[in-house]
C-alpha cells in the first residue's frame, strides 16, 4: 500500500471531485509469481471459464470405495450408501468397475485441460455396497463398510477382488499412475487427505461416530501420506482440509484440544509443527500445501452472506467480506470477530503465512472450498473476484470454488481467465498496486513473464448506486500508451470490450460504474 502523502500529492494536481478516486499502479514494484492453480473449481464442467484445476472431494469421498465406486452420503442425506456420485452427480459409467468413477473424472479434466486433486479416504472404512440407509446399528466395522488400509503388502492389481474384506489406498493410488503415469509424467498431480476431518462425528457418524484428534491426525496423515509418496514420490499432498474456523482453532473442540493448545495455541500451529517433525524422520516432506475451507461467516442484515441474500446489507457486507482475508482496518460482523478480544480484524491469509513461516516454512496455501454466496447476482461475482485477486497477491498454491457455477461466479473466472473469449489471461507476476478507497473499490495488477511491455490492471467498484471517476497513475520505467477495457456489471455477466483507450504520459481517467468490475489491459 503507498501512502497517504501519494495521494496528496496527486490531488494537488487538480481539483478532485467526491467522486474521484485515485488509483497507483507500480509494475516495477514485483509482489511475486501468481500461481496457475488459484484458478480452480471442484467437480463441474467449467465451460468456457479456462479454469486450471478440478477437484473430487467433498463429504462423499470420505466414505468412497474406489473399488466398486460406493460412496456414503453420512449426514447429508439419510447417511445413504449408493451410486450417486458416480452414476448421477457426475453421469459416469461402468460404476461397478475399480477405479472407474475416477479413471472417468480425470479423463474428463484432461480432456478440459485441466489438473486434478483427487480425495484420498482416511478416517478408517468405506462403503461396501450401494443398497442405501445405513442404521445406527450398522455402524463400522459392519457388512455394510469395508475397512481401509494404507499400505499392502502384496502385489499390486488393477481388479481388485470387491468381495475382499480391505480397500487398500496405496493400490488406488497406484490404479491413478498406472493408467496416467506419475505426477511428474503428467498424471495426477494433487491429493487431498480426507475432507474436513474434524466434523466426521457430525458428517460421517456411522464411519467415525467419535470426536477426532490431534493426534489421531498426525498418524493418520502419516501413514497415508507416507505410501502415497512410495507410489508417486512426484504427487503433493493436501492437508489438513479444515472446514473452517472451529476446526483452525481447537479441531472443532477435540478431545485433547485444550492440553496441546496450551502449548500450541491452535490446531493449525500444531499440525505444521508435527508435519516438520515427519519430515525430519521420514526425510522428505509428507505435507506440501496447508489446505483449508472458507465459507465467510459475515453478516449483513442479520443474514450470513452466504444465504444468497441481495437485500441492500447483505449486498455490502458480501462485498466487504474479502477484506477479512487480509484488512488490518476491517471487522466483519460475525460470531469469529465477537468472539475475539476486542472484535480483532480476522486477515487470514497474513494470519496463516506466519503459522507457516513459524512451524513449517515452505509449506503452500490452498482453499479448495470457498465460497462468498449469491453467484447469480452481481455482489457475488465482485466478491468472487476481489477474491481471487487477494489469492495471486497473497501467494495462494491452489483455490477450487465449490458450488454450481452460476452466471457471475463464471464472471469473476473469466475476467481473469478468458476476458476476450479468446482464453486471454491475467499475468502470471503480482506487480505493486493501491486505491485510496479500500471501502469503494479494490485493485490488483500483473505483469506476464512470458508477455513483455503488457500490464493487466483489474478494478472493482463495490458502490452499489454511484459511478466513480477513477484517476489512474502509474509509476514505471516502462511507458504504458494504450489500454482496451473489459468488463461485467450488475447489467449482465457477460464480459464486453467497453473502450479502446489512449494513456496520457503516466495517468489515464476512467469512469467506472456501479457494482462492476474492470480490466484493462495496457500496453
Amino acid at each position: 500500500m503507498f501512502k497517504r502523502t501519494v495521494f496528496l500529492l496527486l490531488l494537488c494536481a487538480g481539483v478532485a471531485s467526491a467522486a474521484d478516486i485515485n488509483f497507483l499502479i507500480m509494475p516495477d514494484e514485483v509482489i511475486g509469481p501468481i500461481s496457475p492453480y488459484i484458478y480452480g473449481i471442484n467437480d463441474k464442467d467449467p465451460v468456457d471459464t479456462h479454469t486450471t484445476v478440478r477437484r473430487l472431494g467433498g463429504n462423499r469421498m470420505t466414505g468412497y470405495n474406489w473399488v466398486n465406486n460406493a460412496s456414503n452420503a453420512g449426514s447429508d442425506w439419510h447417511q445413504t450408501s449408493d451410486d450417486w456420485m458416480c452414476a448421477q452427480n457426475l453421469r459416469y459409467t461402468d460404476c461397478d468397475k475399480p477405479g472407474s468413477m475416477i479413471k472417468q473424472f480425470v479423463e474428463q479434466s484432461q480432456k478440459f485441460g485441466l489438473d486434478s486433486l483427487i480425495t484420498v479416504p482416511m478416517a478408517g472404512y468405506v462403503a461396501a455396497d450401494k443398497l442405501g440407509e445405513v442404521s445406527e446399528a450398522e455402524k463400522a466395522p459392519s457388512k455394510r463398510w469395508k475397512s481401509i488400509a494404507f499400505h499392502k503388502k502384496g502385489k499390486f492389481t488393477l481388479t481388485p477382488n470387491p468381495n475382499d474384506p480391505v480397500v487398500y489406498e496405496d493400490e488406488f493410488i497406484n490404479y491413478l499412475v498406472q493408467n496416467f503415469k506419475t505426477a511428474a509424467e503428467g498424471g495426477v498431480k494433487f491429493y487431498d487427505l480426507d475432507n474436513e476431518t474434524a466434523i466426521w462425528q457430525g458428517t460421517h457418524p456411522r464411519i467415525h461416530p467419535k470426536k477426532t484428534e490431534y493426534w489421531e491426525m498426525v498418524n493418520k496423515t502419516e501413514g497415508l501420506a507416507t505410501n502415497i509418496l512410495l507410489v508417486d514420490p512426484t504427487a503433493m499432498i493436501f492437508g489438513p482440509v479444515c472446514y473452517g474456523w472451529s476446526e483452525f482453532m481447537t479441531l472443532q473442540d477435540a478431545p485433547d484440544s485444550k492440553e496441546l493448545n496450551a502449548t500450541f495455541g491452535t490446531y493449525l500451529d500444531f499440525y505444521l509443527e508435527q508435519m516438520k517433525v515427519l519430515e525430519q524422520r521420514h526425510k522428505k516432506r509428507l505435507l506440501h500445501v496447508l489446505d483449508l475451507h472458507w465459507y465467510p461467516e459475515a453478516q449483513g442484515g442479520g443474514k450470513r452472506i452466504t444465504e444468497n441474500d441481495i437485500s441492500p446489507d447483505s449486498i455490502e457486507a458480501r462485498l466487504q467480506a474479502p477484506r477479512s482475508l487480509w484488512d488490518p482496518g476491517y471487522v466483519e460482523k460475525s460470531w469469529i470477530t465477537q468472539a475475539s478480544p476486542m472484535g480483532k480484524p480476522i486477515q487470514l491469509l497474513p494470519w496463516i503465512k506466519e503459522k507457516i513461516d513459524k512451524h513449517y516454512p515452505g509449506t503452500k496455501m490452498s482453499f479448495t472450498e470457498y465460497d462468498y454466496g449469491a453467484g447469480d447476482h452481481v455482489s457475488g461475482g465482485l466478491a468472487q473476484a476481489d477474491v481471487l485477486g487477494l489469492f495471486g497477491k497473497f501467494g495462494v498454491f491452489l483455490a477450487t470454488y465449490w458450488g454450481d457455477l452460476k452466471t457471475y461466479n463464471k464472471a469473476a473466472l473469466k475476467i481473469y481467465r478468458n476476458y476476450d473469449g479468446k482464453n486471454s489471461s491475467f499475468g502470471d507476476t503480482s506487480v505493486s498496486s493501491a486505491t485510496e478507497d479500500v471501502i469503494q473499490t479494490s485493485v490488483y495488477a500483473a505483469t506476464d513473464s512470458k508477455n513483455p511491455g503488457t500490464l493487466w490492471v483489474v478494478v472493482l467498484n463495490k458502490n452499489q448506486k454511484d459511478s466513480l471517476h477513477g484517476k489512474f497513475k502509474f509509476k514505471a520505467t516502462e511507458t504504458y500508451k494504450t489500454y482496451e477495457a473489459y468488463g461485467f456489471d450488475s447489467k449482465s455477466a457477460d464480459i464486453k470490450l467497453v473502450k479502446n483507450g489512449n494513456i496520457d504520459k503516466d495517468h489515464f481517467d476512467y469512469s467506472l460504474p456501479p457494482l462492476s468490475a474492470t480490466l484493462f489491459v495496457c500496453h
